[in-house]
């Protein structure tokens, strides 16, 4: 054998060793940074166990509940369950990667979820599986869904996005009696036929006719509107930016009152006569009277942003950044459930 194919034979076993040497270093370090990104590092010591449903990575922006049964939605496609309570909870299969940021169950069955690039989900099973609608919509933002009953549901996004659905969600209708580009961030309707929304520039929307007209009771404003409830047609309030609060007694006009916090709100939602907002930094107020006056409430070591509320009948439930989800039978003393130092 010559001196030159005893180079080149040399030179390719060196070649291969180091490629060897280099799958070797990918491939662990490849295992290390999931394990570091997902805070999963195996359970039990088996390397194929599944991450755990709830993690600080997360970001949950909505949330919802039928009886013992919770849902929560959020970043990535995430959909989580409890069907008892909050005690445990289990990662559903979306079918999708895109955020996921509205949620509305007409039952512990039938729920629907909505989301980045018109995306619109249903389910007739709890959540077990999801079937994709057609909303009608590509590009647009889905950022809140509520659905009346089986049939009748009404969706806002993005560029004064407002879908209507009579075939629940079979089909979906974009209601062109709004047209302006404006950003739509919450609806609530007390009947099929009567509703309001708020979102950007201020604007609260009002309709008596399932949305086929619309009468803009507030617009024009620097500021936006993220959230909007209202216990009865005459009882309403709005918040938003920099700790604005929108009370309205009449359902008609709104007016501005004094707020305890700078701090943008972003939900609020009514049980029975008290109200709950929630926002930034943590922010959560309370009104016994219809929204004139507040009260701040504190839940300790928590300081992140709270995206969604559902205030049930023997359950309270805040959703928000850090995988954070807050549970209360009372109001008053809350439980952090999933991991960390205030639930399991």
């Amino acid at each position: 054998m010559t001196s030159d194919r005893i180079i080149k034979l040399g030179s390719v076993r060196c070649f291969l060793m180091v490629c060897a040497a280099a799958l070797i270093l990918i491939t662990g370090c490849g295992r290390h940074e999931r394990a570091e990104r997902t805070g999963h590092h195996g359970h039990h010591g088996s390397p194929g166990a599944a991450p755990p449903p709830i993690t600080f990575g997360d970001k949950f922006y909505d949330v919802a509940q039928s009886g013992n049964a919770i849902w929560a939605v959020g970043y990535f496609g995430k959909i989580i369950r409890s069907m008892d309570a909050g005690k445990t909870f289990t990662t559903l299969n979306s079918g999708t990667t895109v955020p996921l940021l509205g949620i509305s169950f007409i039952n512990d069955k039938e729920g629907w979820v909505v989301g980045d690039a018109g995306t619109i989900l249903h389910t007739k099973d709890g959540g077990t599986t999801w079937e994709k609608q057609v909303s009608t919509i590509a590009t647009e933002k889905l950022l809140k869904v509520q659905f009346l009953n089986e049939k009748e549901g009404f969706a806002v996004g993005t560029y004064g996005v407002i879908l209507h659905t009579s075939t629940g969600g079979a089909t979906w209708e974009r209601l062109a009696s709004f047209k302006e580009d404006c950003i739509l961030n919450d609806l609530i309707f007390l009947t099929p036929q009567e509703g309001w929304i708020a979102g950007e520039f201020e604007t609260i929307l009002h309709t008596k006719d399932g949305g086929r007209t619309w009468q803009k009771q507030r617009e024009g404003q620097e500021g936006k509107l993220f959230g909007i409830a209202f216990k009865d047609p005459s009882h309403g309030i709005a918040v938003g930016t920099a700790g604005k609060i929108l009370v309205s007694s009449d359902g008609k006009t709104w007016n501005e009152v004094k707020g305890l916090s700078q701090d943008t709100l972003l939900k609020v939602q009514f049980k029975d006569s008290q109200a709950i907002a929630i926002g930034l930094r943590g922010s959560i107020a309370a009104s016994g009277d219809m929204g004139r006056s507040w009260s701040l409430l504190t839940i300790p070591q928590h300081y992140s942003w709270l995206s969604g509320i559902s205030l049930g009948k023997e359950r309270m439930f805040f959703v928000g950044d850090g995988g954070t989800i807050f549970m209360s039978q009372d109001g008053k003393a809350w439980t952090r459930l999933g991991f960390g130092p205030f639930g399991g």
